[in-house]
């Protein structure tokens, strides 16, 4: 190899590894990300417990300082809830205690003095809140009195409810597995239920029909609908005890007891 050869190729090599050196140099860090690992989307949270939030992030250092040089790299989440600041952490587990309904939660990594970065990283995740069951279809059914029953003019209607728990109309719409019984009476509204106390009736004479469903907090109807209806008759005075009536025999008894002390003063003066 002569002189200018070797100098070409030295040369070649040495622009070769400026050339990496500046590309590795000119490189950008990895930009930091942020995910949502639980809840899943639109997820219900049963039984009133809490929500509880876990998230991962990477190329992102949390810290629970609020001081010190902002860092594209170090900082904290803050956690909104419908679209309110509700909490910051620096931790990857957030227990949040929320009304029953629906909400939105957001999560925003903020530098150390609490500024968002650039380009802002975020995740979300929509919940529902429900103080009945996560999980299961509703149920409802009367225990007693049987279908075709024949009772008196003051009963009572047992019921029972699986899967949704009774509470006061007015809550938010929407929520699933919790609401109200509606008691529909010949066809009419008659009352609202919200606990399983047994329902009281006092029917004239006569067939009627009786009619349970489930509704939410708006009062609308379950989808599918959940209802159970019984017909039966009432008959006065079934059922109860006629009270002994002894009159008759009362008067019977003094007029015995009169003759017969007519005939001891008869007898009395015939002696003499």
């Amino acid at each position: 190899m002569n002189a200018r050869t070797y100098a070409l190729v030295v040369a070649t090599v040495g622009m070769l590894i400026a050339s990496g050196i500046a590309a590795s140099e000119g490189r950008a860090a990895p930009s930091p990300t942020l995910s949502i690992v639980s809840p899943t989307p639109n997820a219900v949270i049963g039984n009133g417990t809490p929500v509880v939030v876990v998230f991962a992030v990477t190329n992102f250092n949390l810290t629970a300082s609020t001081n010190g040089t902002s860092s594209p790299n170090s900082g904290h989440v803050d956690v909104f809830v419908d679209g309110a600041l509700a909490v910051t952490a620096s931790v990857n587990t957030i227990v949040l205690a929320l009304p029953f309904g629906a909400h939105a939660i957001r999560l925003q990594l903020v530098a150390i003095n609490g500024s968002a970065l650039s380009p802002d990283v975020t995740a979300s995740v929509d919940v529902v809140v429900t103080r009945g069951s996560a999980g299961g279809i509703p149920g409802l059914s009367i225990v007693v009195p049987r279908d075709g029953a024949l009772v008196g003019t003051d009963f009572t209607v047992s019921f029972r409810v699986t899967n949704f728990v009774l509470v006061a109309p007015g809550g938010p719409a929407g929520v699933p597995n919790e609401g109200h019984v509606r008691v529909g009476l010949d066809g009419a509204y008659h009352a609202t239920l919200t606990d399983e106390a047994p329902l009281h009736l006092n029917l004239k004479d006569g067939p009627h029909a009786v009619t349970l469903e489930l509704v939410g907090n708006d009062d609308r109807p379950l989808s599918p609908p959940v209802t159970v209806s019984i017909n039966l008759t009432v008959q006065a005075l079934l059922g109860r005890v006629t009270p002994f009536d002894a009159t008759p025999f009362l008067a019977l008894a003094n007029l015995l007891i009169g003759l017969g002390i007519l005939a001891a003063i008869y007898r009395k003066l015939e002696a003499r």
